[in-house]
């Protein structure tokens, strides 16, 4: 590690500069959506979790370096106003060690986010968070006394090994950080300006090398993965121009490696952009389209994990939708089933729909034959049952326990390759998980299907005509739409969302014909627009 002379006031400032930029990132996960779904699952914002890691991270640092002082626990408590707990809530060294330690063991989720962001938009995010997270260590290094340094100096590229996964980036491998960049940092890095260095790199790590170490752009190319062997052997030596610093010899890319560039491609070489464009062109739903793409990017960084053998949390794929009829359940249902098989959650990914008839036969015996017939038919894709709370009775001679008991024997029998949806109405649907205790296991992700407003029935509408072929004029909608808000809530709820627009367009058509055929016209315009004297309502 280089020598540097900086006053104990500007390490604790640059030291707080680039915290800042950390919250940073922690705002653009944030902003960007990839923080929604471990919200919901930790409870916790990603400032706080950014606030544990870097103190326990720093106090395992200190530690690891012989010991831990009341100056580097002020140093570390003193890098933002919300950082610091573990270090005020600590009853003693030790448990303060231990909790650190404890929080070091479990997965690193901002790289994880940054890094699959990276992968999503070719950016270089986790690499400069990686540099900031550096920077910050190096300020807490250059604080000890130098016969601490050749540790500190250790430990650094342990570090970077541990978290080196999470630097690959195989969309643009300029985005990453390599053993080359590491050595010439601990040995020529500048810290004085690295957090505006970073800000103004703006998630491009290509353009910070350039601005934080005087890259050229022959030493812009990228080396391979791996760490700078004999870490502890830094400090002693002499720093040298940086032109001079060669690159490590090219090797052969190792296992883990071509693992990552597979599991990159199983994960975006897919048609899963074409997927999320049928999704996001349906007409509202946006808190429904909200929820897909978060259990997407779940499961992305799940499927990620697993390759690199981390530990897994039991996760449920089932499903509950809930609303109207006509809400759109059926056809969301349908692409989820084509997500899930893209990302190798099931191996089809067809859809079966079913209901209560399809499931309960009238006989002693028969139910559960008919149930296992339909989960096998299912089995690949999802297994979609409408108004599934019919299922549910009060009598005593009813099968609807006798299909459910079945059928939730069937899901665990069949849980790596069967999806079940289950849709109805929002307390029937309550009712309905409440009254098969296997049920409330397995279906813990609620999705709520909205009714329409009148403007979007009009869209839907303004859509159906377009797929078909047909034009309806600005009057005609006017006209729907003011028909729409005359209808009393009751009317509402019968005529059925979009299945009652469906309806409405059918017999448009019909009427449309007729009309065209008395009126023995047959021009292009004619055939294909549809006038206001059409509707029938």
């Amino acid at each position: 590690m280089a020598d540097k002379n900086y006053s104990q006031k500007q390490l604790y400032k640059i030291a707080e500069d680039n915290y800042r930029v950390l919250r940073k990132f922690c705002e653009l996960l944030c902003r960007e959506g990839y923080w929604e779904t471990p919200e919901q699952v930790l409870h916790t914002s990603a400032q706080q979790i950014l606030d544990i890691y870097a103190e326990s991270l720093l106090v395992c640092f200190a530690k690891y370096c012989d010991r831990l002082t009341e100056g580097e626990k002020s140093f570390i408590a003193a890098l933002s106003e919300t950082a610091g707990d573990l270090i005020r809530n600590a009853a003693s060294d030790n448990k303060l060690l231990e909790d650190a330690e404890r929080f070091q063991r479990t997965p690193p989720i901002l790289f994880q986010l940054l890094s699959l962001r990276d992968m999503e938009k070719s950016s270089g995010t986790a690499a400069l968070f990686f540099d900031a997270v550096i920077n910050i260590m190096l300020c807490l290094a250059y604080n000890m006394d130098s016969r601490r340094i050749p540790i500190a100096t250790k430990y650094l590229g342990m570090y970077f090994d541990k978290v080196s996964t999470f630097l690959t980036n195989n969309k643009n491998k300029n985005q990453c950080v390599d053993s080359k960049y590491i050595f010439k940092k601990l040995c020529h890095g500048e810290l004085s300006e690295s957090a505006a260095q970073l800000e103004a790199a703006d998630c491009d790590f290509e353009k910070y090398k350039v601005l934080h170490l005087y890259y050229t752009p022959d030493q812009l190319r990228p080396a391979p993965g791996g760490v700078v062997d004999d870490f502890e052997h830094i400090e002693k030596l002499t720093p040298a121009p940086v032109e001079k610093v060669e690159p490590p010899k090219e090797k052969e890319p190792d296992a883990k490696e071509e693992k990552t560039e597979n599991i990159v491609e199983r994960i975006h070489d897919s048609h899963l952009d074409e997927l999320l464009e049928e999704l996001n062109s349906l007409v509202g739903l946006e808190d429904v389209k909200r929820e897909i793409r978060s259990l997407i990017n779940l499961i992305k960084v799940r499927k990620m994990r697993e390759e690199f053998k981390l530990p897994q949390i039991e996760m449920s794929y089932h499903m509950v939708f809930t609303g109207n009829p006509g809400t759109g359940k059926t056809t969301v249902a349908r692409i989820v089933g084509n997500i899930y098989k893209e990302l190798g959650i099931l191996s089809k990914g067809t859809v079966t729909e079913t209901d209560r008839s399809g499931l309960v036969a009238g006989y002693v015996g028969q139910t559960a034959l008919k149930v296992k017939e339909v989960v096998e038919k299912s089995l690949g894709g999802v297994l979609f049952i409408d108004e599934a709370y019919a299922l549910v009775s009060s009598t005593s001679n009813d099968f609807g326990g006798e299909a459910l008991d079945t059928l939730v024997k069937l899901m665990e029998d069949h849980r790596n390759d069967l999806v079940v949806i289950v849709a109805g109405y929002t307390e029937e649907m309550k009712k309905f998980l409440k009254s098969n205790t296997g049920l409330v296991s397995r279906f813990n992700r609620f999705i709520t299907f909205p009714d329409y407003s009148d403007d979007e029935l009009c869209e839907i509408m303004k859509g159906m005509a377009q797929k078909n072929g047909f034009v309806i004029g600005e009057e005609l909608l006017a006209d729907l739409k003011s028909h729409l808000g005359g209808m009393s809530a009751a009317e509402k709820k019968e005529f059925g969302n979009a299945r009652g627009i469906r309806n409405l367009f059918e017999a448009m058509i019909v009427n449309q014909a007729n009309r065209v055929v008395a009126d023995e016209i047959c021009s292009m315009k004619e055939l294909t627009e549809i006038r206001t004297e059409d509707a029938s309502w």
